[in-house]
């Protein structure tokens, strides 16, 4: 089973994009994450704001961004808390496509993974831009195929970020240590 953090009193309070391009829909995600034993246990995004009382919210996102079916019902999730930003020993991933980060704002995000290249520039500012707020470090971690990563590079100077390529060797590696 892998474990996301574990360096310090709680875990990792993690989101996963899945943006336009990658060709992967957010439940299948999921169930990719559980087989793979993958700790805290993924959550759907939506599914965690609709059990929070978001209900028509959620809706009213779901019909403007067009997603369907996302995930199963939540299981005992303490979501108030967790959205409010309060500390959760096991910490969080959340799962959500790219078409519902704009203006989400979750406090305490350490780390936001990107599956795909976002369309722009500017859509990848929104994307990463969810982690790293008010003073705090976050990371993000782009995962992206080799003709990806060079046009993910070419936006280096445009953002004023570093894109630091990693090959399969090397993320051996990582999931090893």
């Amino acid at each position: 089973k892998a474990v996301l953090g574990g360096g310090g009193e709680t875990g990792t309070r993690a989101l996963l994009v899945l943006t336009r391009n990658c060709g992967i829909q957010v439940h299948n995600a999921m169930g990719a994450l559980r087989h793979f034993g993958i700790r805290p246990e993924p959550r759907s995004l939506l599914d965690v704001l609709e059990a929070d009382g978001a209900d028509r919210l959620v809706e009213a996102h779901r019909k403007m961004s067009r997603v369907e079916g996302v995930g199963g019902r939540a299981r005992q999730q303490k979501t108030s808390a967790t959205l409010a930003g309060e500390e959760e020993e096991d910490g969080y991933l959340l799962v959500t496509h790219e078409d519902n980060v704009r203006g989400l704002h979750l406090d305490g995000l350490d780390a936001v993974i990107v599956v795909g290249r976002p369309g722009s520039p500017d859509e990848y500012t929104h994307i990463a831009g969810r982690t790293g707020r008010a003073g705090r470090r976050g990371s993000v971690l782009n995962v992206v195929s080799y003709e990806q990563a060079a046009a993910l590079a070419s936006w280096t100077m445009m953002l004023g970020v570093d894109f630091l390529p990693v090959d399969e060797s090397e993320v051996a590696g990582i999931l090893d240590a």
